[in-house]
């Protein structure tokens, strides 16, 4: 490592601050994610062949919500992948409640 490469760690100095607008600083409750998947499946009902990205983007989360919230789906039996991961759509199980 040259002397411009040198990196000095002062850990009294060390902070984080997150801002009020931070995802991490507020943790999701059971029913806020119950919307959140609702939002999903809605968007997902109205546009089969939308992307996760997309999906990301409408409902306001990160890519990475979205495809937890999507895994958490098709443990639950309501949502299906049709074909592949490129070209392929999703499809929304009907269930017996409806």
């Amino acid at each position: 490592m040259s002397e411009n490469q040198n990196i000095e760690w002062k850990e009294s100095k060390a902070t984080c601050s997150l801002s009020p607008n931070s995802r991490a600083a507020t943790p999701k409750t059971s029913q806020e994610r119950e919307k959140t998947r609702e939002k999903i499946l809605a968007l997902i009902a109205a546009d089969p062949s939308i992307t996760t990205a997309e999906l990301a983007s409408r409902i306001g989360i990160t890519a990475k919500g979205v495809e937890w919230q999507i895994g958490r789906l098709r443990k639950m039996g309501i949502l299906e992948r049709i074909g592949p991961a490129k070209g392929g759509h999703w499809k929304v199980v009907e269930t017996g409640d409806e």
